[in-house]
């Protein structure tokens, strides 16, 4: 499909600007004089710039019928009807310059018609040439009147004598001055712009003072109009503005007198439009096209209507007329205009009175085509409404200033086109991003179709979705980019509107805009405070300490407590993602620590999210914005201002808002630095990793999950959720040099220091290490407390990191002789005791043989705090050679709040537990005070408790007094291996809980009691 700048030539006039401002303002009386431009003056010149409208070919016919004999039927009072700009003048002058002779061609008006030059009189008054103070001829004549002034057309200053009197005296005269100056001579008096004479003749009163000219006036034309009627070859041509013009009024008054004088005077009127709608695009693409390929109006139009139809079958919502056959046709017929360009010029922006239709439609269309091939943007097959460039000063004035709208110019540099460097509109702003991505500027294209539509008088103004996708779309556009587009300017833009139906632009502000002016008020240090203030909401401690705003090594504690996630304020340090450094001040207080600026030791401990160094600005606006809609919506007095729908709105924008701060500062601080032994030292080891965008609904959630998931995906953090650290590794990594053992608490502080470590989250985690350690041998567990270790042969001991827990390489272990659990050192060597019985040595006794005594099994059973009780519950399985549980049965018992604290973590508990079968017996007592009481019994399993545990659990927060004794009984059909990972996760989870005391008791698996 071939651009118009391939298919289209412009008239020379129009591509270098010489289409003159006054070329568009013709005028009856400089051609009448002889002082009009050369495209009106010359006849060929004239007749070759004009469309050949039906109503100037019926014009030329009628009048020139009468005035030559051929048709001596016609009419003798022609009346033009149409707007201001409608080509009234642009008709009476064909029709001037083929009364006086010249033949413009059949495509005009038949030859034969034409009269020879000099046989016909041709006068023609302009009523706003007479004013109140006259018009002045170059002889010294004055003429003051209608009739005076026809009178001096039509016989100089002799005949001008035979009116002077009544001229002066404002006084009308009959039809006798007329057949003195007229008599039987075939003669064209054309009258333009009566009725704009007819305002200033209303001031004027007679030299009588009983009557005024414009009540002259119309008298005289009365005669004038049935004097015409009355000779053979005597035409008068007159126009009349449309009733919404600016001289309405006076035209309609004219208008009711025509209608009576139609009475007397036979009807012998005809009344012509001089140039109909559907002929404006002829005319304009005539006057301003020397060429025009209509093979390719008709390719484009094809391809437009396939892009339509394709996009009705997707679902879009298009107007039905773009789909009908006519309206390709009218693209033909416009090419290379859009139909909605012209459409919306002719039938909106006309019904302005100073826009005069066809001529301004012409003036501006001439400007916007000059703008286009100066700029030839890519694919342009069609000159669309956002085709009219606003930025273009004689453009943007023809709009405003010219159409009496100056309070638009603001709407356009606010949010359409702006002037100012440096300041851009919203709709540039807006399209930055997408001209960055290969697409058109959409913002500004439905910006400037919807104010086209918003410059009306008397219509509705403004766009519906359907029509506005209609006049922006081209072939290949992505439609959902301009309902984007407009939804923006909805949201940001200062004068854009939306009433539900309608897009539209006005010249009174919108919310946005006094929102806009508010922001100035708050300033950008309250916008920095409650930007503060949002941050350290936004990042809370739990798996992270979280440092809001550190500003030295000092505000970072050393220690290996948890993670410190520091959060550097935006002022301070901001970061790129092109640029992998750290912020100094991140480098800083990774590297030190204290205000002695020592070492830092944990340096493993420490992370940092930075903010972006091109959203820094959009938070603070934000920040702004949300405090300005905050001012408003808290100040009852000028909420009162406001319609009811405007408070809503302004409600829901601060709604809005609150959650977009949120939104923009999570996208500025996405900059996330951490620690990794194979970082690069100058860097400080920090390693740097963008953190996902965060969608509406992310944000709302504590933003530490972001920074531990982006650390989860580097494996840079250990979760209770991740695989165990095999213990050969961790001993790798984490044991220091030329060191045999070192305590649990230690170990746990070198994940704080070791870079090449993940950060522990989790002490569940280490535990699990710590125990797979004891199992392969890798170190033997060493409990001072009790002064007894474990090695891999040892039951599994309940894992304490603390300072008094040790771990042991196995070497060292056996060199200082640890006593180790389920091995008894061996007694020194000396005689073999002998038995009391037989005398014999015990290795040779018989006695035992002879009596069976009884076989005896302690209870598989622990008591005390969680670790306690089930570490005794390890050791006695150990020592009787059980491996694997059938059941475990825990039992908590307490009074009032504790008792009530037990029973509800045990509940929280069994789901944690792993595959089995739970069953729940309890025993429960609360009062509440004035006799009121509950006493429960139950034995129940887990499916039904729950639904129990929903009321009990909340009655016992209630009651003031309170006693429970609850048993769970856990039975694992397949067995529960003991030390086996299930095992493990019970002990662990009850352990971590936060349980008071335990029992908890097992029964051996099939196969291990006896």
């Amino acid at each position: 499909m071939r651009t118009i700048f391939d298919t289209c030539e412009p008239r020379p006039e129009v591509l270098t600007g010489e289409l003159k401002e006054e070329i568009f303002a013709a005028r009856l009386r400089d051609v009448i004089e002889g002082d009009a431009d050369p495209v009106y003056q010359d006849p060929t010149l004239f007749f070759d710039n004009t469309y050949p409208t039906e109503g100037l070919k019926v014009l030329l016919d009628e009048a020139l019928g009468r005035l030559t004999g051929a048709k001596p039927t016609n009419n003798a009072i022609i009346r033009l009807e149409t707007a201001f700009g409608g080509g009234k003048t642009h008709n009476l002058i064909g029709l001037y310059h083929t009364a006086r002779g010249y033949d413009p061609g059949p495509s005009f008006v038949d030859s034969d018609l034409i009269p020879a030059p000099g046989t016909v009189r041709v006068v023609g008054v302009v009523g706003s040439d007479l004013g109140q103070e006259g018009l002045l001829h170059d002889d010294g004549v004055t003429t003051y009147t209608l009739w005076g002034e026809l009178a001096y057309q039509l016989g100089g200053p002799e005949g001008y004598a035979l009116a002077a009197q009544g001229d002066r005296d404002r006084s009308a005269p009959g039809t006798g001055l007329l057949q003195r100056l007229v008599g039987e001579e075939p003669t064209l008096i054309m009258l333009d712009e009566v009725a704009r004479h007819l305002r200033v003749a209303k001031t004027l009163p007679t030299a009588t003072g009983r009557s005024t000219l414009a009540e002259q006036t119309v008298a005289f034309l009365m005669s004038l109009l049935e004097f015409a009627v009355s000779r053979e070859r005597v035409v008068v041509v007159l126009t009349l503005s449309d009733p919404s013009d600016a001289f309405g009024q006076e035209s309609e008054d004219l208008r009711q007198e025509l209608a009576e004088a139609r009475r007397v005077t036979a009807r012998q009127e005809r009344v012509i439009t001089p140039t109909g709608e559907t002929e404006i695009p002829a005319i304009v693409t005539h006057r301003l096209f020397r060429r025009i390929d209509r093979a390719a109006a008709r390719e484009v139009a094809g391809a437009y209507t396939d892009f339509y139809r394709r996009l009705v079958e997707q679902g879009v919502n298009l107007p039905q007329r773009a789909l009908r056959a006519e309206y390709a046709e009218e693209m033909v017929a416009d090419y290379p205009f859009h139909p909605e360009l012209l459409n919306t010029l002719t039938r909106k922006t006309a019904t302005i009175p100073n826009f005069q239709k066809t001529r301004g439609a012409l003036r501006l269309l001439a400007a916007t085509i000059r703008r286009l091939w100066e700029t030839r943007p890519s694919d342009t097959h069609l000159i669309h409404p956002y085709h009219v460039d606003l930025e273009v000063d004689r453009i943007l004035d023809d709009l405003t200033s010219r159409l009496d709208r100056p309070a638009f110019k603001q709407v356009v540099e606010a949010d359409i086109a702006s002037p100012k460097a440096g300041a851009p509109a919203h709709a540039q702003v807006f399209d930055q991003e997408w001209l960055a991505a290969g697409k058109p500027p959409y913002t500004r294209r439905v910006a400037t179709t919807v104010f086209l539509h918003s410059l009306t008088q008397g219509v509705a103004s403004g766009v519906d979705p359907a029509d506005l996708l209609l006049g922006v779309l081209a072939p290949g556009d992505d439609p959902a980019l301009v309902h984007k587009a407009a939804e923006r300017l909805y949201d940001k833009g200062w004068f854009f509107e939306w009433d539900g139906r309608r897009y539209r632009f006005k010249p009174e502000p919108s919310l946005n805009k006094i929102v806009a002016d508010e922001m100035g008020m708050v300033g950008r240090t309250r916008a920095k405070a409650e930007l503060d203030r949002r941050i350290r909401q936004i990042w809370k401690s739990g798996v992270f300490k979280v440092i809001p705003f550190p500003q030295e090594a000092s505000d970072v504690d050393d220690d290996a407590g948890p993670p410190k996630l520091c959060i550097l304020h935006y002022d301070a340090a901001t970061a790129t993602p092109a640029d992998p450094a750290p912020p100094e001040l991140a480098r800083k207080i990774a590297d030190y620590a204290g205000t002695h600026q020592a070492y830092r030791r944990f340096r493993n401990n420490v992370l940092f999210l930075v903010a972006d160094a091109e959203r820094v600005d959009e938070m603070v606006e934000t920040a702004q914005r949300y405090l300005a809609i905050a001012r408003i919506t808290g100040d009852a007095e000028r909420m009162a201002e406001f319609t009811e729908e405007q408070r809503k709105k302004l409600k829901k924008m601060g709604e809005a808002e609150e959650l977009n701060l949120r939104v923009v500062i999570t996208r500025a601080y996405r900059h996330l630095y951490f620690p990794r032994a194979d970082a690069p030292q100058k860097y400080s080891n920090l390693v740097h990793e963008m953190l996902p965008a965060q969608d509406q609904g992310e944000v709302k959630q504590d933003q530490t999950a972001v920074v531990l998931r982006t650390l989860r995906q580097h494996q840079k953090v250990l979760t209770g959720d991740d695989p165990t650290l095999a213990a050969a590794y961790v001993r790798s990594k984490a044991w220091d040099v030329d060191r045999t053992s070192m305590t649990t608490e230690e170990l746990r502080q070198a994940f704080a220091r070791r870079l090449g470590l993940p950060m522990l989250l989790d002490l569940n985690q280490l535990k699990k290490t710590v125990l797979n350690g004891i199992r392969g041998g890798v170190w033997v567990y060493y409990d001072a407390t009790v002064g007894l270790g474990y090695d891999a042969e040892s039951p599994p001991p309940a894992v304490r990191i603390d300072d008094d827990a040790h771990l042991y390489l196995p070497e060292e272990a056996a060199r200082l002789d640890l006593p180790i659990k389920g091995k008894v050192k061996p007694e020194a060597v000396g005689p073999e005791p002998t038995c009391p019985i037989c005398g014999r040595p015990q290795s040779q006794c018989v006695c035992a043989e002879e009596i069976e005594e009884p076989t005896y099994r302690e209870p598989l059973r622990g008591e005390g705090v969680p670790q306690q009780a089930f570490q005794q519950l390890l050791d006695r399985c150990h020592d009787q050679g059980v491996t694997h549980l059938t059941s475990l049965r825990i039992t908590v018992h307490g009074d009032d709040k504790a008792g009530a604290k037990d029973m509800r973590t045990l509940g929280l508990v069994i789901p944690q537990m792993g595959k089995g079968e739970f069953r729940v017996q309890q025993t429960y007592n609360a009062e509440f005070g004035d006799g009121q009481y509950i006493s429960i019994q139950a034995l129940l399993d887990w499916g039904l408790y729950k639904r129990l545990k929903q009321v009990t659990d909340g009655l016992a927060q209630e009651a003031t007094k309170f006693t429970t004794r609850t048993v769970l009984t856990a039975r694992f059909p397949e067995g529960l291996e003991i030390g086996g990972e299930q095992f493990e996760t019970i002990r662990e989870v009850l352990t971590t809980v936060g349980l008071g005391r335990i029992t908890v008791e097992g029964e051996p698996f099939e196969g291990e009691t006896g």
